[in-house]
């Protein structure tokens, strides 16, 4: 039978690593009062690091460990090296609220379909909210699993097993082999070392898998999460309307500026289109299919004719479709997400599900805001070749 991706492997095992990241942490506390500061969106505050606005905590401990570990890994000569050297890695990436719950749901159900068939009632995404089927890179390693023997990339994820129907939960179970590891991630492009971004990387293929959203939208979106999350979290007014717009154009919002991160990316997908695979939102929405395909291509996975003439295309659509997921008890009345719950940070499985729709920011926008907006993003991106259609 067919394994499923799944992303559990330690980089570094040997203890005298430790000490190296202990010095990691020790260099975090040094430079965090001196980083720009400014309110945060979800939390109390957001830090500019190397040009991007994160998180003082996960955020920023999992880019510099992030950092900081591969080029370990390189000069230590781990005896795991040459074990774990080949498997690929297979990263989600995105800004917030641009479709990531989506396309989470869409990367798990195409790259284990052979394992899940997608219309069966016991898939794992009827009974698991999307952001539990694989972690994100920069929560679960430094809050759920930290510990200094352990690297940013060493993950203990639950998994589900078919091999009882699909009604069991297997606590950390991880199959014998894994052909490939899967992550999630809001980190810009330019936070991964060379190491994992270059072709010639000795960790084997890296593979980056982006989703860009019309930026009216991403604002709208992120500002009701925030809204929620914020009040919820610190006890904090949330941002009125106004406020949150005038962060949002000057670049500061989680992971922002949203045109660095979008430029990023965009730009390494043109310059290594067979490692990086830009997408667009709308896109998406428009031609579900067409685009379902072109992400199985590219992460080594192509639908066969047999496939496609059964209906596996589709069904992996409809299993993943807003309407699905977010009607689904899981994804309504709980709190699944296991990166957030270690975090001590209560986010809803609802709260990833508002609308889904493209345009929804006409019904906030007032004509001045949206004039605004129009210039910033000619500005930003011209040249670049990316367009937003005024939905």
């Amino acid at each position: 039978m067919s394994q499923p991706i799944v992303p559990k492997i330690d980089y570094i095992e040997e203890k005298k690593d430790g000490e190296a990241y202990r010095k990691i942490d020790a260099e975090i506390c040094g430079m965090l009062p001196n980083l720009p500061k400014e309110k945060g969106w979800t939390s109390e505050d957001l830090v500019q690091y190397q040009g991007f606005w994160i998180y003082p905590t996960f955020a920023l401990k999992a880019a510099v460990q992030l950092q900081h570990h591969f080029n370990l890994f390189q000069t230590t000569g781990s005896s795991t090296s040459a074990a774990c050297g080949s498997l690929p890695m297979y990263f989600l990436a995105t800004l917030p609220k641009s479709g990531t719950t989506w396309l989470r749901a869409l990367m798990f159900a195409t790259l284990n379909r052979s394992l899940y068939d997608a219309a069966s009632p016991h898939h794992p995404l009827l009974t698991t909210g999307p952001h539990d089927c694989f972690p994100i890179l920069e929560m679960d390693n430094m809050l759920g699993n930290h510990d200094h023997s352990r690297p940013v990339t060493s993950l203990d994820h639950d998994q589900h097993d078919d091999r009882d129907g699909g009604d069991a939960m297997i606590d950390n179970y991880v199959p014998p082999t894994s052909t490939t590891q899967l992550f999630a991630t809001h980190l810009p492009y330019s936070l991964f070392p060379k190491s994992v971004t270059t072709s010639s990387s000795t960790y084997g293929v890296s593979k980056f898998v982006y989703i860009c959203r019309n930026p009216k939208d991403v604002f709208i979106s992120l500002w009701k999460f925030g809204s929620k999350v914020k009040a919820v979290n610190t006890g904090l007014a949330p941002f009125s309307l106004e406020e949150a717009f005038e962060l949002f154009c000057r670049g500061v919002c989680p992971y922002g500026p949203y045109w660095d991160h979008v430029l990023g990316f965009l730009k390494a997908s043109l310059e290594m289109p067979e490692q990086v695979l830009f997408l667009k939102y709308e896109d998406l929405k428009k031609e579900p299919s067409a685009n379902v395909k072109r992400l199985a291509e590219f992460l080594g996975q192509p639908f066969s004719e047999e496939e496609e003439s059964k209906g596996v295309v589709q069904q992996i659509i409809k299993l993943c479709s807003f309407e699905n997921l977010s009607s689904l008890e899981i994804n309504k009345t709980s709190r699944t997400q296991q990166y957030f719950v270690k975090a001590n940070i209560v986010v809803e499985n609802s709260d990833f599900f508002r609308k889904g729709q493209v345009g929804d920011w006409k019904n906030f926008f007032t004509d001045d805001m949206a004039k605004r907006m129009d210039q910033i993003i000619d500005e930003k991106f011209s040249g670049s070749g990316l367009t937003f259609a005024n939905l």
